[in-house]
């Protein structure tokens, strides 16, 4: 197997707004990275996403507990529908 890309530190300190899109950032070529592997393996697409949110989930909910993690989706949710609708306007 080929080893994942290696994951950035961090530019920003703790408490900046920008912290979590700095992680996202730092994370996404490893996560490419085991998406892609996943699928060469012959995992579906479909298998791998919801596996990678069902750990991720998970582990969400050790660290901030289940009722968060319910309020974190639901806000990101609202969020992306949100600003697919706004995009039709642009």
């Amino acid at each position: 197997m080929t080893p994942l890309p290696p994951i950035e530190s961090p530019l920003l300190s703790e408490g900046s707004p920008d912290r979590r899109i700095n992680c996202e950032v730092a994370l996404e070529p490893a996560f490419e990275a085991l998406v892609k592997a996943s699928r060469v393996k012959g995992w579906s697409a479909q298998e791998v996403a919801e596996t990678l949110l069902k750990l991720a989930t998970e582990h969400a909910e050790t660290i901030v507990g289940r009722q968060r993690v319910v309020a974190l989706l639901w806000r990101w949710r609202v969020s992306s529908l949100l600003s697919q609708f706004l995009g039709r306007f642009r």
